[in-house]
């Protein structure tokens, strides 16, 4: 029997009723993942099911999704008209109600992986009733970390588009359209911060422009990829979010978008991760400056120096993970090193050692996906 473990108690409003909500006192209500989900197109999905009928270690890893996505097809929408996430502290009330709306997202992506090597009519029925709930309650408000939060729906959306009726698509289309004007004005600012915030936006835009077919948002981003290495990165790897926030936390977090529009863009982010400004920074010399850390080569205390109020008002309210002088965990870099690894072959062993598996190629799903996704 496990260990008992004390619970925290957080009070929460909602709908004008007032309730208490008991967690566990090492989990974080406020606090929510989902596992990777990426617009693929048709010939990528082919490219997926391929694999994972000749390959056994995809064909094995395609299984177990497929078996956990099965105990998913009781999902019912859970949209929000507003979502208040961003600049609050876990323990905020508004931010927990919030996210115990959003841990459906994660529901999302696995039905939409298991969508992507079927094409059944079963999940491609849950998934449009979904999308298009989340599309008629939702008013964007181009906030990044708030509507990255809903990437599962846009990726979604990109790969089921064809199969929704004329008028709901245009419903959907529309709330699209409008995501998208808000957050490619916030990739073209010119007094824009390159910080992981920058990078949100670059994914999103880079999700909207792939399902409208919009070449012209699609050269914006590659453009606003170059502008984040040129102004984001420095030469010895670091970044502007490490400088601001003293968290390797914050750097990984602001990598892995821009690995993922990188892979998004197609032709148009050929060679962007390799790409080195006039100071010389790139991607991939910020991605390499995290491998000591992953393999435990070194160590980092965490948040010491942090330059973010929001950082400090998290650790005064006993949040563990934003405790100064916190150890960097090795685990928390294997997302970047899996991600990474398609365009970059020596991450390849790294990814494998932080799964700690004895795979030859693919130690996940996430691994197999994205080696689809390398190929147009």
């Amino acid at each position: 029997m496990a260990p008992f473990k004390p619970l925290a108690v957080v009070p929460m409003v909602c709908l004008g009723l007032t309730a208490t909500i008991a967690f566990a006192a090492d989990s974080d209500p406020g606090e929510f993942s989902y596992r990777l989900t990426l617009p693929l197109d048709a010939g990528q999905r082919e490219t997926l099911r391929q694999l994972s009928e000749t390959d056994p270690e995809a064909r094995s890893l395609r299984q177990a999704m497929e078996e956990e996505a099965r105990g998913r097809f009781e999902l019912r929408p859970q949209p929000l008209e507003i979502i208040h996430y961003e600049g609050l502290l876990n323990t905020d009330p508004r931010r927990i109600a919030s996210v115990s709306k959003l841990q459906q997202m994660d529901d999302i992506a696995l039905l939409h992986q298991f969508w992507q090597v079927n094409e059944d009519v079963l999940s491609a029925g849950i998934l449009r009733s979904v999308i298009l709930a989340w599309a008629e309650t939702y008013r964007p408000d181009g906030n990044d970390v708030n509507e990255n939060k809903l990437t599962p729906v846009f990726n979604a959306f990109h790969g089921l588009r064809d199969t929704f009726t004329n008028g709901d698509r245009e419903t959907v289309d529309a709330w699209i359209e409008d995501f998208g004007r808000l957050h490619l004005l916030a990739v073209r600012r010119e007094e824009a911060h390159f910080t992981n915030r920058y990078t949100k936006h670059l994914r999103l835009l880079a999700g909207f422009a792939a399902i409208l077919d919009r070449e012209d948002w699609l050269e914006t981003v590659a453009d606003g990829v170059r502008r984040y290495v040129e102004h984001g990165l420095r030469p010895d790897g670091t970044s502007l979010d490490l400088e601001m926030r003293d968290t390797l936390n914050y750097h990984i977090s602001a990598l892995r978008p821009v690995i993922d529009t990188v892979l998004m863009l197609g032709p148009h982010g050929t060679g962007l991760y390799e790409w080195v400004s006039t100071e010389g920074a790139s991607i991939r010399q910020s991605v390499h400056y995290v491998i000591p850390y992953a393999l435990g080569e070194e160590t980092r205390e965490e948040w010491r120096h942090t330059r973010v109020e929001l950082d400090r008002r998290r650790a005064a309210a006993g949040i563990a993970a934003y405790e100064a002088g916190r150890l960097f965990d090795p685990a928390r870099a294997l997302p970047l090193m899996e991600e990474a690894s398609v365009f970059d072959s020596l991450l390849w062993p790294v990814t494998l050692q932080l799964h700690e598996s004895d795979a030859a190629r693919f130690a996940s799903w996430e691994m197999v996906m994205r080696e689809a996704a390398r190929h147009p």
